[in-house]
């Protein structure tokens, strides 16, 4: 009966119906379930899996900041940035991410009193190994699409594939009640499981699936249990590769080429809420084809706005920041942040679409 009523709780959250009912009940599971369903190139199915994520980061910061509810329609604006046609349908994949940011928020908020849905989203059944890497997801294989997509699929495929195995080796850690360490995990180390030659740089793939391992392992193994048993952190005594805050070995200090045309590019650097980070940003990008709409750290020289920018207040071109998924905020040329919430930090520029922009930030981040 308990199995059944978490068939259903599934059911009811994806919004399958009759059909995807008459498979639930055949199979018995709600992880086998999601993934006899859909294949990841579904793009609704892809729309609720990045809503889902994006929405519990964003759930999990404002219970963490002690703010109430905070949910907002305008919040879907990110899944419309984020869009790659190689998703598939638009309106279908926003859709999809629509229902999975709601149920994100909601479990995200409620985090510490419940699991998530990130073992039957994104975990791999079966698996037997987190340590020893075998053979990459079968799910984060598929995550790459079928036709060729844009350089932000390829950034996408990278990602997901990394978060599935992320999620899956978090799981059996926990299970196993083994201190967390994303680093240990062969398949972090390798970060290609799911590569392939048309993706172009490994390097750059490697990157976007080291840094999905990482999101998808806390998420796996569970964010307020990854908080208290060290932060899920061997120190890194190297410098460069995955960095936090408390590891007080190794360097405290990296330096990060942000390109104007990536909207969001990582920092593999884990901050903590109240942490002040120092900045030093140089260099000057172009936010448009017209060689005239420069911008420096702080935005646009002749303060202009977009109004589809993460930030449409601040000047376009800007220098801003996120914590995982969680709200933009703005640094420009400030030359330090107090971390709003505890995470992953990306950096990014201030526009709608940076696929004609050019140029590029270096930001010099230390802590």
């Amino acid at each position: 009966m308990r199995r059944l009523l978490q068939t259903l709780s599934v059911v009811s959250r994806l919004g399958l119906g009759t059909a995807g009912l008459a498979v639930a009940l055949f199979i018995g599971s709600p992880a086998v379930l999601v993934h006899a369903q859909y294949n990841s190139t579904d793009s609704r199915q892809h729309g609720y899996e990045h809503g889902y994520r994006d929405g519990a980061d964003r759930g999990r910061q404002d219970r963490e900041r002690g703010l109430g509810r905070n949910f907002r329609d305008n919040d879907y604006l990110a899944g419309a940035r984020d869009y790659d046609p190689a998703f598939g349908n638009r309106s279908t994949y926003m859709s999809g991410y629509q229902q999975g940011y709601k149920a994100g928020y909601d479990d995200g908020y409620n985090y510490y009193d419940r699991p998530g849905q990130y073992g039957q989203l994104y975990g791999r059944p079966g698996d037997s190994s987190s340590r020893g890497g075998g053979a990459a997801s079968s799910r984060g294989r598929e995550a790459a699409p079928a036709t060729r997509p844009s350089a932000g699929g390829y950034t996408d495929a990278a990602f997901d594939a990394g978060y599935r195995e992320g999620v899956t080796a978090g799981q059996q850690d926990q299970r196993q009640n083994a201190r967390s360490n994303f680093r240990g995990s062969q398949a972090y180390k390798n970060g290609d499981a799911g590569y392939r030659s048309s993706f172009g740089d490994r390097n750059a793939y490697r990157q976007d699936f080291q840094d999905g391992f990482e999101r998808g392992y806390q998420d796996g193994y569970g964010r307020a249990r990854y908080s208290s048993d060290g932060g899920g952190y061997f120190p890194n005594r190297g410098t460069t590769g995955a960095a936090d805050t408390r590891d007080g070995e190794g360097t405290t200090t990296r330096t990060i080429v942000v390109p104007a045309t990536r909207q969001w590019t990582p920092t593999s650097i884990s901050v903590h809420q109240g942490d002040r980070i120092r900045i030093d940003t140089t260099g000057e990008i172009r936010w448009t084809s017209n060689a005239n709409e420069r911008a420096r750290s702080a935005g646009s020289l002749d303060l202009k706005k977009t109004p589809g920018a993460p930030m449409p207040n601040a000047f376009a071109g800007a220098l801003i920041g996120r914590i995982d998924s969680g709200q933009p905020f703005g640094i420009g040329d400030q030359t330090s942040i107090v971390a709003p919430a505890s995470g992953l930090l990306y950096l990014g520029v201030n526009d709608d679409n940076v696929s004609d922009n050019s140029g590029q930030f270096q930001v010099v981040i230390s802590w």
